[in-house]
């Protein structure tokens, strides 16, 4: 009677593949995790600037019913006007800057009919200091009732 002990050549090579790939999964998910933690890391120095640009703007959105937008400049019905100013990365708030290290920015509007009402709605896009992009903008409708 033959004994049974131990493991075959073949058995022995399954398992090396089966720990080669598990490591190499391990590997790849960790290295995207790494990566991810880099592109947030530094992002802490710039979502203020954001956040505070978007406490004023929401607050005037609201408040308002109609806008003049250009791609620099939102003058709301109240009177006050936020412009983009290139040359300082900036964005000012009827002459006082609210937000700076911006290195793009443009508005645009839209309007949209729901039921029996329009609505005007501005859109924001905007890159600060590389780290915080929203290339494809965040849309404030306006007060429309």
């Amino acid at each position: 009677m033959k004994s049974e002990k131990g493991i075959t050549l073949t058995a022995l090579i399954l398992y090396v593949v089966v720990a080669m790939i598990t490591v190499t999964a391990i590997a790849g998910f960790s290295s995207l995790f790494v990566s991810n933690m880099n592109e947030v890391k530094g992002q802490e120095k710039y979502a203020p600037e954001f956040n505070k640009f978007s406490m004023f703007f929401i607050g005037d959105v609201k408040n308002n019913n109609t806008a003049v937008v250009t791609t620099e400049c939102v003058e709301f019905d109240d009177g006050t006007i936020y412009e983009y100013k290139a040359s300082e990365k900036a964005v000012y708030r009827n002459g006082t800057k609210i937000t700076e290290k911006v290195d793009s920015f443009s508005f645009g509007s839209t309007t949209e009919q729901v039921s029996s009402t329009t609505k005007q709605i501005i859109n924001v896009k905007m890159s600060i200091g590389g780290k915080v992009n929203l290339k494809n903008g965040i849309d404030y409708t306006l007060r429309y009732w």
